[in-house]
C-alpha cells in the first residue's frame, strides 16, 4: 500500500484516457484536460446503442450524448460541461489517440427507470391549473430528495421542492411510485391564504387521469403541500400562479410575514382538521392571523401525571378539529372542544397493563382527558391560555368536507 500526496502540477500536456462508464453501457468516454491544464472533462467516443429520451422534454434538461462532444449536465436550468478537479487523474499518462478495444467488456448494469427518467432535477411545467394540465407537466419524484420546478425553459428562477426535512436526517426522499402533477388547490369556502400547491399521483402522464388520482400524503398523513409561506418566498411559483390566473392569491401573499420554513399544522379557520400524534408529549399549532403567524405548543391530552411525571399513555394518530362547545357545563361561556374525526393508526396503550385512566379516543366523540373530562379551551380574553388567544381570532367555518 502506498500513500499518495497531492502535488501541484504547474504544467502538463493535454491528457486523454479511456474510461468505460459502468453505470451506462451505452457510452464510452475520454477524460481530457482543458488547454490550461487545470480541469478534466469527459468526451463521448462512441454510442453503442441508440439513446432515446423517456419523456418529451428530457432533452431540454439533459442533452443526449453524441460522439465527439463533451459530456454536459444541467443544474438549475443551466447546461454546463462536466469538469473534474482531481490531482490524481492528472497523474495519468497522456495517450493522444487511444482506440477502444472491441473486447473491452463493458459491464451491463440495468438501472431503474425512476433513477434515469430525469437526469436533471429541474422540471419545466406549463401550469398549476388542474384544468389546463398537459402530458409534459407529468413529473416523476420517486426517491428524489429534491427537485426544482419552473414555468419556462429559459426562466432564471426555479423553486426547490422537497418532501420532508428532518433536523437529524436531512432531506428525506419522496416515496416510491410518486409520479403525477403539481397543481394549485383552493377551496372557495375557506380563507384565500389557505390555498396551497399539492401533488396529485396518477398512473400515467395522461391529464385525464387527474380526477382519478390521489394526493401525495406527508409523513403525518395530511396532504403534502407547498403552503403560502413557502410560495411567498418563491418568485418562480408566484410567476407561474400569476400566469395561471391566480392573481388575487398572489396579491394576498404580498402582505404576508410568514417564515420560509415549512410549518406543521397551520390553521386558517377554527374547525380545520389536523393530525394529532398520541405518542408525543405535545403538539404545535400555527395560526395565521392578519398576515402573520402565531405558533403555540400544546400539551398532549393523554399525559398521565399521577406519579409526578408526564407519562405517554397511548400510541397512534387521530384526526381532530376544534369546534364551539354546546355542552351544558360551558353554557354562557366561550369554549371550544376537540372532536375526533378519524383514527389513522390503531390507538394502543404503551403499557399493556394500563388501567385506562385516560379513555381511548373514539370516532365522532369529543376528546377526553382523565376521569372522562372533556378537553376544552377557554376563549375568554381574560383567560390566560395562549391557545385560546390564538383560536379566538380564527373565522368559524363549520361543515367543511374532511380533506384528510
Amino acid at each position: 500500500m502506498a500513500v499518495l500526496t497531492p502535488r501541484k502540477i504547474v504544467k502538463m500536456p493535454p491528457l486523454r484516457a479511456l474510461f468505460p462508464n459502468p453505470s451506462n453501457p451505452n457510452h464510452s468516454f475520454f477524460k481530457e484536460a482543458r488547454v490550461n491544464g487545470t480541469s478534466i472533462v469527459m468526451r463521448v467516443l462512441k454510442v453503442l446503442e441508440p439513446i432515446e429520451p423517456l419523456v418529451e422534454d428530457a432533452t431540454l434538461h439533459y442533452p443526449i450524448p453524441t460522439p465527439g462532444t463533451l459530456l454536459k449536465y444541467a443544474i438549475r436550468g443551466q447546461i454546463r460541461i462536466r469538469e473534474f478537479e482531481s490531482p490524481y487523474l492528472k497523474l495519468l499518462p497522456s495517450i493522444k489517440t487511444p482506440v477502444p478495444s472491441p473486447s473491452h467488456g463493458l459491464p451491463h448494469v440495468s438501472l431503474k427507470i425512476r433513477k434515469t427518467l430525469f437526469a436533471d432535477p429541474v422540471r419545466t411545467i406549463s401550469t398549476l391549473d388542474p384544468c389546463r394540465l398537459q402530458s409534459s407537466d407529468f413529473v416523476v419524484l420517486s426517491d428524489r430528495k429534491r427537485v426544482y420546478i419552473r414555468g419556462h425553459p429559459e426562466s432564471p428562477e426555479s423553486a426547490k421542492v422537497a418532501y420532508f426535512h428532518d433536523a437529524s436526517q436531512g432531506h428525506l426522499p419522496f416515496p416510491p411510485d410518486t409520479h403525477g402533477f403539481f397543481y394549485m388547490h383552493i377551496n372557495p369556502r375557506l380563507p384565500l391564504l389557505s390555498g396551497q400547491i399539492r401533488f396529485r399521483i396518477t398512473p400515467s402522464s395522461d391529464p385525464a387521469q387527474f380526477e382519478n388520482g390521489t394526493d401525495l400524503l406527508s409523513l403525518s398523513g395530511e396532504p403534502w403541500n407547498i403552503y403560502a409561506g413557502q410560495i411567498t418566498h418563491s418568485a418562480a411559483l408566484k410567476e407561474l400562479l400569476q400566469c395561471d390566473g391566480y392573481a388575487e392569491y398572489v396579491q394576498a401573499l404580498s402582505g404576508l410575514r410568514l417564515p420560509k420554513q415549512k410549518l406543521r399544522r397551520v390553521l386558517y379557520y377554527l374547525e380545520q382538521p389536523f393530525v394529532m400524534d398520541m405518542a408525543h408529549k405535545g403538539y404545535t399549532l400555527s395560526v395565521v392571523l392578519s398576515g402573520k403567524i402565531l405558533s403555540i405548543v400544546c400539551p398532549s391530552v393523554s399525559l398521565d401525571r399521577r406519579r409526578g411525571e408526564r407519562i405517554i399513555t397511548y400510541t397512534g394518530r387521530v384526526v381532530v378539529r376544534h369546534e364551539r362547545s354546546t355542552l351544558q357545563e360551558h353554557a354562557g361561556g366561550n369554549f371550544v372542544v376537540l372532536r375526533v374525526l378519524k383514527i389513522l393508526d390503531p390507538i394502543t396503550p404503551v403499557d399493556p397493563h394500563y388501567d385506562m385512566h385516560f379513555c381511548l379516543p373514539r370516532v365522532g366523540s369529543l376528546l377526553l382527558t382523565s376521569k372522562n373530562r372533556v378537553r376544552s379551551f377557554n376563549l375568554d380574553p381574560n383567560h390566560c391560555q395562549s391557545i385560546g388567544v390564538a383560536l379566538k381570532h380564527l373565522p368559524s367555518i363549520p361543515n367543511v368536507e374532511l380533506d384528510l
